[in-house]
């Protein structure tokens, strides 16, 4: 609130986010407050945006570590959000067998932060646009996710490298079936070759890199989908 009031943000600015409804602390209220009820959700309707406006209207503000720079606040339009994800879809499938529209099952794990750029892209953006089952996570602990791969047979993996370590070294990790997992996309950070093959061999999955910034909105280089990568 301190420093909400140094910024000359109005009072009422700052919510209060959580699983459980909050009281009100120092003016801030709870998110909830400010949500429509189910009637006006269910009634709803998107505004359509003109050319001009789908490049000029931010659709979010991602929060980024700052890469090369200070920590910084990047607008991201409807017009990005869009392009970004049909060029992952594209290359996603480029080198597989099959089209997006001809894939067989896919089932995915959900643990990646929603207001995070890779999170955004894949588990809300790319999970809606291609009707994919997403299992959320409400946060992230290891056992847990293992548990919920083996549970509901999923195939797909967003990672980062970190959790690639753990299914790596981990004792955990050799107590559920993860056979059912068939491909792993790992961004965020840089991956080792040996640990890529390492956990490739390791769940007989196919395992791809790519490297994005929030700035670009998520994704700038990616292996293409169906490459043997070693």
């Amino acid at each position: 609130m301190t420093a909400a009031k140094a910024a000359g943000l109005p009072d009422g600015s700052v919510l209060l986010f959580s699983d459980e409804r909050c009281a009100p602390v120092d003016g801030c209220r709870d998110w909830r407050d400010f949500s429509p009820s189910l009637a006006e959700a269910e009634g709803y309707e998107f505004p359509a945006l003109s050319e001009h406006e789908a490049t000029t209207q931010p659709a979010t503000v991602n929060y980024s570590s700052g890469t090369t720079g200070m920590p910084k606040g990047v607008a991201v339009s409807h017009h990005n959000l869009i392009a970004g994800l049909e060029q992952s879809i594209f290359m996603k499938y480029a080198k597989k067998p099959w089209t997006a529209e001809t894939r067989p099952r896919e089932t995915w794990a959900g643990f990646l932060p929603l207001y995070h750029a890779y999170g955004q892209q894949y588990t809300i953006c790319m999970g809606l646009k291609l009707g994919i089952t997403s299992y959320v996570m409400p946060k992230f602990e290891f056992e847990e996710f293992l548990r919920l791969i083996e549970t509901y047979e999923v195939t797909h993996l967003q990672l980062a490298p970190p959790v690639m370590v753990m299914l790596s070294k981990r004792p955990e990790t050799a107590k559920y079936n993860l056979n059912s997992v068939t491909d792993v996309l790992c961004g965020a950070a840089p991956l080792s070759k040996e640990l890529q093959n390492e956990i490739s061999s390791k769940l007989g999955c196919e395992v791809i890199q790519g490297y994005g910034m929030t700035e670009v909105t998520c994704g700038v280089l990616m292996v293409p989908g169906g490459t043997t990568d070693e």
